[in-house]
């Protein structure tokens, strides 16, 4: 979660869980199942009465998922079955973070490239794509400057103070290249790379 610009608190004990959500205000909570203290219901029950608006992801061992379902709060929450991708995680938490806030966010948009810079989300014609930090740091420049071709020299300085190696640039500029398509960066040559509209 940190990796992905989450701040977390970590709680091993359901009524813990419940005074945190008391004392502080949460995003979101990720809620295992079987935690001591409180038996999963407990718990949910006492989200929905001291943080109604504050999303759940619940997770839940395939044998218990209809209990789970039963005890949802309907649109506000959400559960994953274990054992599951980390990936899938940070992009259901992103969605339901970012269905709790305001309507003003900033977005940029290039083509069918859309970049919610505000709450780490990125997706395709539609579709949400995972990135890492760094390469959402490297779209995020590269989609703020429309119609430039930045070069390698001016993005390495841009995303690194001390580059890993000398073709870093050119690795990530790949990772991206196979996660959006091959087609929305385009190297000009002799100049850089510019995503294209």
């Amino acid at each position: 979660m940190r990796s992905h610009s989450f701040d977390t608190t970590m709680i091993h004990d359901g009524t813990r869980v419940l005074d945190a959500v008391q004392a502080a205000q949460f995003a979101a909570v990720v809620l295992e199942v079987g935690l001591p203290g409180l038996d999963t219901a407990s718990v949910l029950a006492g989200l929905a009465r001291l943080a109604a608006d504050t999303p759940v992801i619940v997770l839940t061992p395939r044998e218990q998922r209809d209990q789970v379902v039963a005890g949802l709060r309907g649109a506000t929450d959400d559960y994953l079955v274990t054992p599951f991708a980390a990936d899938e995680l940070v992009t259901r938490l992103r969605l339901r973070v970012r269905d709790q806030q305001p309507q003003e966010r900033s977005v940029a948009r290039r083509g069918d490239v859309t970049v919610d810079t505000a709450l780490g989300l990125v997706s395709v014609d539609g579709r949400l794509v995972t990135l890492t930090p760094t390469e959402f740091a490297l779209l995020t420049i590269l989609i703020s400057h429309p119609d430039q071709a930045l070069s390698r020299e001016q993005l390495t300085a841009m995303l690194w103070r001390d580059p890993p190696s000398s073709n870093v640039v050119e690795v990530y500029i790949g990772y991206l290249r196979r996660k959006l398509g091959p087609d929305r960066i385009r190297t000009v040559r002799g100049v850089g790379y510019l995503l294209e509209d």
